[in-house]
């Protein structure tokens, strides 16, 4: 392995969740550094992802601190991971920050997402998915009908960690233009809203919409926050904010503590339970077909 290789989200994800952990310890580096044996340059070109830290030195790590066993696993999956996991070779070349998406969102302990053009993949039907897919090649016009194939089918598996058991918790805002906004038939935007009915009331999933009609504090692009243990405190999460055209995880806590306070404002205006799937069933009728 080149351990001074440009880092992957993976391992920044890693270094950023041991230095949080060093650091809400009260703990200095040099202090760390005098722990486990090591230089203090090391604590820092660990801490900042210019080298990699093996499943030993993280497993030494995270034995000075107070960490549940879930936080713990998923950090020493982290270090495990490989640029390309081997359940995905076989698929078509993707962008490292969709490969880290796919890991981090198996990984994390909850996920709050707000999405304000479609329904988030995670959730969707394979027509649904299939449309949004194939009208993309409008815009990118390599885009081959295999590949629309395989991204749907992508899109498609990553709905199996919606599967019990299941150990995470999912908190997902639509807003209300979302279910109105039609993409292909009324018969797949009817069958695209019945499955978000039925996804609604399994109990590890909370469906928000944001109504059109309310007073709105704020409407920010969609974003997602990922977690990977308990911790509540403020800037803990990890954001994603992607796009057909852009994709980025934020590595700043200010940012994350910024986005957790706009999807709390967000799921403060949101309908929810009964009202929610009101407003759903409303505009399923509309595409009656």
């Amino acid at each position: 392995m080149n351990r001074t290789s440009v880092p992957t989200v993976q391992r920044r994800l890693l270094a950023f969740e041991l230095k949080r952990l060093r650091e809400r310890s009260g703990m200095t580096g040099d202090d760390l550094a005098r722990q486990l044996g090591w230089s203090p340059s090391k604590v820092s070109r660990v801490e900042n992802a210019r080298i990699s830290i093996s499943q030993d030195d993280t497993d030494k790590f995270l034995d000075l601190f107070e960490v549940t066993e879930s936080r713990r696993t998923r950090l020493i999956k982290l270090a495990a991971s490989s640029p390309t996991p081997p359940s995905w070779r076989h698929r078509e070349p993707m962008s490292q920050s969709l490969l880290a998406f796919l890991e981090i969102e198996t990984l994390s302990t909850s996920t709050r997402q707000w999405c304000t053009s479609f329904v988030p993949g995670i959730l969707q039907t394979e027509e649904y998915a299939k449309t949004l897919i194939e009208n993309w090649r409008l815009v990118d016009v390599g885009l081959t009908a295999s590949q629309v194939e395989e991204r749907v089918a992508l899109r498609l598996s990553r709905q199996s960690i919606l599967s019990p058991p299941v150990s995470a918790t999912y908190y997902i805002i639509l807003d209300e233009s979302v279910l109105i906004r039609r993409f292909g038939s009324k018969r797949i935007m009817h069958q695209q809203l019945a499955k978000l009915l039925d996804i609604s009331l399994q109990s590890h999933v909370e469906l928000f919409v944001l109504p059109l009609g309310g007073a709105h504090g704020i409407l920010d692009e969609s974003f997602t926050l990922f977690n990977l243990g308990d911790d509540e405190t403020p800037g803990s999460s990890l954001p994603y904010i992607g796009s057909n055209t852009s994709e980025q995880f934020v590595f700043d806590e200010l940012r994350a503590a910024t986005l957790e306070r706009e999807f709390a404002i967000l799921r403060n205006s949101a309908l929810s339970g009964k009202e929610a799937h009101k407003i759903i069933r409303y505009h399923q009728r509309a595409f009656d077909f």
